[in-house]
């Protein structure tokens, strides 16, 4: 592991990350400075692609998410020097990352039975002034998580990592090992699923006035 330090060189492209104004040439510029030790850039990565890396392991190992999101990021700090790529890539190379510790951790839970996934504080911490959009925001996010959670095991993991995770479909199959063809059925019949219990998980059940939300392209 190397000792993260404070660059000012990196500051403004770090700063831009955090409010979400990150171009491709500023993720490149705080890459280089992640690697180059400085803890502005480390945190402002992290702070990006942490809640998704979460939601992700959470769904796949239940209770245990937390510890191989740690996991991955301390493996991250340990081999980041060696990773060369733009944002996508590096997106994909950290849920590979996880997605390994997920492997490890379940071979040896594997006498233990199925696991079952913790879905009560899955949220993505919000920077919503509005109290009540926070709220409503935080409720529709567990409860997306908690019906993603209850698809089988290949069809979560395949949601998760095309929608929540934002990669696409050729990235996926490297991540899960699967022909990309495999990738797209097993996230078409996830989403498919996923819309036929949304409505009956509707306390006054599906508005007939309103037409039905286009699917998700896979």
């Amino acid at each position: 592991m190397y000792l993260l330090r404070r660059d000012e060189a990196y500051v403004g492209a770090g700063n831009r990350l955090r409010h979400g104004l990150m171009t491709t040439a500023d993720f490149d510029a705080t890459l280089r400075g992640a690697q180059a030790g400085d803890e502005e850039c480390f945190a402002a990565i992290w702070r990006e692609h942490q809640p998704a890396l979460l939601r992700y392991l959470r769904v796949m190992s239940g209770t245990a998410g937390e510890d191989l999101t740690s996991d991955t990021w301390l493996q991250v700090v340990r081999t980041l020097r060696t990773f060369s790529g733009n944002e996508q890539s590096f997106r994909g190379w950290l849920f590979t990352v996880g997605r390994n510790r997920y492997i490890d951790w379940y071979r040896r839970q594997s006498r233990r039975g199925e696991v079952i996934a913790d879905v009560e504080a899955l949220d993505r911490p919000s920077t919503r002034d509005d109290p009540v959009a926070t709220v409503e925001e935080r409720m529709s996010t567990e409860r997306a998580l908690a019906l993603i959670a209850t698809l089988p095991p290949d069809q979560a993991e395949a949601v998760m990592l095309r929608v929540i995770a934002e990669l696409d479909v050729g990235t996926v199959a490297l991540i899960m090992g699967r022909p990309p063809g495999t990738v797209r059925v097993l996230a078409h019949r996830g989403l498919r699923r996923l819309s036929q219990q949304i409505p009956s998980q509707t306390p006054d059940g599906p508005d007939p006035s309103k037409p039905e939300p286009e699917g998700l392209a896979v």
